[in-house]
């Protein structure tokens, strides 16, 4: 029996290692073609390793980065996007988007922002959800171990001092925690999506029999609020809303 479980043991080890050196063989090859301009390749290389289901922030930068080399903006984008919604922190990623974005016929930059906005948003972008949790569970920890100094050492003594101190980090523990959940939604958020048509009209109902209200193009990053047969009311970034056709975008989604 027991040579039976060490038999599958090793024998899931051994695909489990044979998956990864394929996993690296076919990263290394996408890297190369890119390296030699051939995008299209590279392309379809990286794509095999997002289709075997893997979610990785360097894998869809990568992608974005192909797409926008073969001036397939819209996509080139979406995968930006999906590389800074795994990894907030992905600073190349941030950097081609906004690049990218240049090349959109839709202005999709907010110039109102007030400068303490603009200071939140960057800061909760600045920290990846993987941190958040390290810092949390740090200061968790110190909370615990200060609770036992006092019901220990301090059993007998003034405790004004380890109470205060714990009061502080019982603080930043409750904010990490908020912000930390801030990130998970954010993380989870399935409304938005990019425009991947050249064009797409946003009519006041979900018909193409309703008044016109605007047209967006190509990279339009936006957000759905509700779908209805073929048919999205979306919001854009300047708060104006309409029904466009879903055939035309793609949700920012990891799944």
């Amino acid at each position: 029996m027991k040579k039976l479980i060490y038999s599958l043991l090793f024998l899931l080890l051994s695909v489990s290692i044979f998956a990864d050196n394929q996993i690296d063989l076919i990263q290394q090859d996408a890297i190369s073609s890119y390296n030699d301009k051939d995008y299209q390749t590279a392309l379809e290389k990286f794509s095999l390793l997002e289709n075997e289901g893997i979610i990785n922030a360097d894998l869809y930068y990568n992608i974005g980065n192909c797409y926008f080399r073969i001036n397939e903006v819209g996509r080139s984008i979406l995968y930006f996007k999906k590389a800074i919604k795994v990894r907030s922190d992905h600073s190349a990623a941030r950097r081609n988007l906004e690049y990218a974005l240049t090349f959109t016929i839709d202005k999709q930059e907010s110039d109102d922002q007030s400068v303490i906005r603009s200071f939140w948003l960057r800061a909760f972008d600045s920290i990846s959800i993987n941190l958040l949790a390290i810092i949390t569970l740090i200061i968790f920890s110190i909370i615990i171990m200060f609770i036992c100094l006092m019901i220990i050492y301090y059993k007998n003594r003034e405790k004004t001092v380890p109470i205060f101190i714990t009061t502080i980090f019982i603080f930043l523990f409750s904010v990490f925690f908020i912000i930390s959940i801030l990130k998970w939604q954010e993380f989870n958020k399935t409304d938005e999506a990019v425009l991947l048509s050249t064009s797409a009209i946003g009519y006041s109902g979900p018909g193409e029999d309703f008044t016109r209200v605007f047209t967006i193009h190509e990279g339009m990053i936006f957000t759905i609020e509700k779908s209805e047969d073929n048919w999205s009311l979306i919001k854009l970034e300047n708060g104006l809303g309409g029904w466009i056709n879903k055939d035309t975008y793609v949700k920012i989604d990891l799944n």
